[in-house]
């Protein structure tokens, strides 16, 4: 066989092979089904990823607020759980403004009803804004769980509390730097909003 002739061979059997092949790879519907192209091989370089920055300041004014936020918070429950006793002013080194006069006047309310609380809440607070400085401020979000957390009326330690209420609510709180300390501002609780 010369040398032409069995270079024909060899076309023709490629020619088969690939007509062979194209017709093992063809789906029901008649379209031929192909594989992806490799994809070209590339040495991957190591690239460190970013190390996220804190910044110090706002990370000791994080650890402060939240400091202020469970003092607020341990002395309300303190407060409420007798409320016939008088305040001893404890609550002034954590709380300003509305926070603190909210919370003096449900203590005069729950006198006035001869109500208080017994147990102890389950906070969840994270500090969702920080501005430092002389004037600065923050917001505080929490998911309070006061399942365990509840009003009685003293005299007969029946229930006080509203049908119906959710046990786990959303709140939000605002802290303010104030006489060289953070102090919670406000305190506002969404019950439409349970968590």
């Amino acid at each position: 066989m010369s040398l032409n002739n069995l270079s024909k061979v060899i076309a023709g059997a490629l020619i088969v092979s690939t007509a062979t092949l194209l017709a093992a790879c063809t789906g029901p519907d008649d379209t031929p089904m192909t594989t992806p192209p490799p994809s070209p091989t590339t040495t991957a370089t190591a690239t460190p990823s970013p190390t996220p920055t804190t910044d110090p300041d706002v990370a000791a004014a994080e650890v402060a607020i939240l400091e202020a936020y469970r003092g607020y918070w341990a002395t309300k429950v303190a407060i409420l759980a007798d409320p016939a006793v008088e305040p001893d002013g404890t609550l002034e080194a954590y709380a300003v403004d509305t926070a603190l006069t909210d919370v003096y006047s449900t203590v005069l309310d729950f006198r006035s009803d001869r109500i208080m609380m017994v147990g102890e809440p389950i906070l969840s607070p994270t500090v969702t804004e920080v501005v430092t400085g002389p004037e600065g401020t923050a917001t505080i979000a929490d998911c309070v769980d006061v399942a365990d957390w509840q009003p009685v009326f003293r005299d007969t330690l029946d229930s006080a509390a509203a049908p119906g209420q959710a046990t786990r609510v959303s709140a939000t709180a605002t802290a303010y730097f104030y006489d060289d300390r953070w102090t919670i501002r406000t305190y506002v609780v969404d019950r439409e909003a349970p968590c």
